[in-house]
């Protein structure tokens, strides 16, 4: 009986989306394609993101000039180096 009970609720938490995060699988949503149109750069930077802590395979990089929105490439990490920062004069907060 415990075991039917366990397999059931199992069963009900894969169909309710506990068996993992499907969303990353998909395109972009129309709303995230929105928010980065809103993004206006109030610095100038370039960086370039690493897989991982040893920084010697480049996953993507974001670049960003005063009063335009960032051009991004490939994907962030948590892993990355930023050359640059100076902020835009007529821009800064």
């Amino acid at each position: 009986m415990r075991t039917l009970l366990m397999l059931g609720l199992a069963v009900v938490g894969l169909q309710f989306g506990c068996g993992g995060n499907e969303a990353s699988s998909e395109a972009p949503s129309e709303m995230d394609s929105q928010e980065a149109a809103l993004l206006i750069c109030t610095s100038e930077f370039f960086i370039v993101y690493y897989s991982d802590a040893s920084y010697t395979t480049q996953v993507g990089t974001e670049r960003c000039y005063c009063g335009r929105t960032p051009s991004r490439t490939g994907v962030r990490s948590a892993h990355y180096i930023e050359y640059g920062g100076a902020e835009c004069p007529a821009l800064a907060p």
